[in-house]
């Protein structure tokens, strides 16, 4: 199929982001909606949008901390973007920073971001 059969632009590359609702230690709830419309907002402004999907249920392993499982309702953060974006370095800077953000304020072990095919896994919240 042409793109000028249907006389549209693509997106090829799926970037995902959980926004979690507890805190690392599996009880103490963090603002989502805060955290979520964080999201929202920088993947409008990096890609050209995002869609939150509601509430799922999750479980995370922390092998730091014994291999406890800690449950969660996460909100999934779903945006297509270009390769050519994706691939801009001060896009995925600013992502990072913002994945960063977020594991560092809502106490996290783990912040998870998919790109591609990629799972990529933050766990060093150090500010830049």
């Amino acid at each position: 199929m042409e793109d000028s059969d249907l006389q549209v632009s693509r997106k090829t590359v799926l970037v995902v982001l959980f926004v979690p609702s507890v805190e690392r230690d599996g009880e103490t709830a963090i603002d989502q909606e805060y955290w979520v419309d964080a999201a929202l907002e920088t993947f409008g402004l990096l890609f050209g949008g995002a869609t939150a999907f509601p509430r799922v249920k999750g479980v995370w392993r922390d092998d730091e901390m014994g291999g406890v499982l800690v449950e969660d309702q996460p909100v999934v953060i779903h945006c297509y973007t270009t390769p050519a974006d994706i691939a801009d370095a001060d896009r995925l800077r600013r992502l990072g920073i913002f994945c960063r953000r977020l594991g560092r304020e809502a106490r996290q072990g783990e912040v998870g971001l998919v790109i591609g095919d990629e799972y990529l896994a933050f766990r060093d919240f150090a500010e830049e």
